[in-house]
């Protein structure tokens, strides 16, 4: 199943993984909208790549997750990599807020824009959410992150049956050398991603490009559906 002239809407696409997949699927010939919140973010992406549309978005706003399908059209594929930030805490310290905003945002959204998607979807067409290897390999004061993605992966298979033919997969990243960690200063950023490296089976983090190719093979694989593709540099296996 080739991507040329398809329509694809990425939704956490300004930037890291997501806006990796944009870019993979418009050299691939599709049509590509990528949608955030962050307009700035959006416009410096669509200039570094011409030919990407782009839909500013609050994903915890479900009319605009309306206004933006609506206006899509018939749509082929939808990709979520759309999250909140938030910190590693023990339980007994747990931020609220900060958990109902991150739960509210990549669970909560998630859903809302398969929703929105799965009504102008044509038949066979795929919607892809993005997990992570802490659903499946509990981790110390990650209690939140563990939660949302065990429930998006629980919610792939139901979602596989209940939206048929449309198809539905996520994808698992381990760790992943992103802006998002673009926080810290360059030698503490390599440092880290150096450590992490010797505890990986393939030895080396793996970059947004890197895990931009599971997202690419599963909108075009026509037969997957209802699975969680793991692409986590041996992480679970670690």
């Amino acid at each position: 199943m080739s991507l040329a002239r398809q329509s694809i809407v990425v939704i956490g696409g300004s930037s890291g993984i997501g806006l990796a997949v944009a870019r993979g699927a418009l050299a691939a010939g599709a049509r590509v909208t990528i949608a955030g919140r962050d307009v700035d973010r959006l416009n410096a992406a669509r200039q570094a790549a011409p030919g990407l549309e782009i839909a500013p978005l609050d994903i915890t706003d479900e009319g605009q997750l309306a206004d933006c399908f609506g206006r899509a059209g018939p749509l082929d594929h939808l990709v979520v990599t759309a999250g909140a930030l938030i910190g590693s805490s023990a339980l007994v310290d747990l931020d609220a807020a900060a958990a109902r905003n991150a739960i509210d945002t990549k669970l909560i959204g998630s859903l809302l824009a398969a929703k929105h998607a799965a009504r102008v979807m044509r038949p066979g067409g795929s919607i892809g959410f993005t997990s992570g290897v802490l659903a499946r390999k509990p981790t110390s004061h990650a209690v939140v992150k563990t939660a949302i993605n065990a429930a998006l992966e629980a919610s792939v298979k139901q979602l596989a049956k209940e939206l048929a033919p449309i198809r539905v997969y996520a994808v698992s990243p381990g760790p992943v050398d992103t802006p998002s960690w673009r926080m810290l200063d360059e030698s503490a950023r390599r440092a880290m991603f150096d450590k992490l490296a010797t505890s990986l089976p393939v030895g080396f983090v793996a970059t947004d490009d890197d895990t931009a190719q599971a997202y690419l093979f599963a909108m075009q694989a026509r037969a997957l559906t209802g699975a969680v593709l793991d692409l986590d540099s041996g992480a679970l296996v670690a």
